[in-house]
C-alpha cells in the first residue's frame, strides 16, 4: 500500500478507542466510566468510514497513549495523516488539537475544522458498538479480540454492499 500524500485530504486516518464492557477478570480492570472493560482502539478512514486496524484490547484503566502504542504503534505509525483526539498528545506520528501555554486546547477555526474530521471516528466507534456483540461481550481470553476484528470486518462488508 502506497502512502497518500499529506496533502490529499482524502486519506486522513483517525485513531480512537472506546471502553467495551467485559466479564473476564482476568483481562479487564474497573475504570471511571464503565464497572470492568477493555480498552480497544480502532483507524478508521475519514472518507468513506472503513475500519483500517483494531488494535489488541487492554485494561479499560489504561491511557490512550499506552494503549495506541503497544497495540498500534508499530503497524500505523508511517501513516502521514493519522489524526486522534487530545489524549494521544503525547505521539509525535498522531496529530492533535494544538495546546496553549497552559495546557489546554486552543479551540481557534482550525481546531473547529479538527472537530468535524474527527466526529467520523466517533460516528464509527458507535457503529462497531451498536453490535450486540460488544455491547456486553462475555467472551474470555482472546475472544474480546476476535469479536472487535469481526464487527469491524462486518462493517466495512456493510460499507461496501451500501457504496
Amino acid at each position: 500500500m502506497h502512502d497518500p500524500p499529506p496533502t490529499d485530504r482524502r486519506k486522513l486516518w483517525l485513531v480512537d478507542g472506546t471502553l467495551i464492557p467485559v466479564h473476564d477478570r482476568k483481562r479487564t480492570a474497573k475504570s471511571k466510566n464503565c464497572r470492568r472493560s477493555v480498552n480497544a482502539r480502532v483507524v478508521c478512514r475519514a472518507r468513506d468510514r472503513r475500519v483500517v486496524a483494531v488494535g489488541r484490547a487492554w485494561p479499560g484503566n489504561r491511557n490512550d497513549v499506552v494503549v495506541f502504542l503497544e497495540t498500534l504503534g508499530q503497524t500505523v505509525p508511517a501513516h502521514p495523516r493519522l489524526s486522534g483526539d487530545g489524549g494521544y498528545w503525547g505521539i509525535g506520528t498522531v496529530r492533535s488539537p494544538l495546546g496553549g501555554p497552559n495546557g489546554k486546547i486552543i479551540k481557534d477555526r482550525a481546531y473547529r475544522r479538527f472537530r468535524k474530521r474527527r466526529a467520523v471516528a466517533e460516528h464509527a466507534l458507535a457503529r462497531l458498538k451498536d453490535h450486540q456483540v460488544l455491547r456486553q461481550c462475555r467472551r474470555k481470553g482472546d475472544s474480546t479480540d476476535h469479536a472487535t476484528i469481526g464487527v469491524a470486518v462486518l462493517r466495512n462488508l456493510k460499507l461496501e454492499i451500501i457504496a
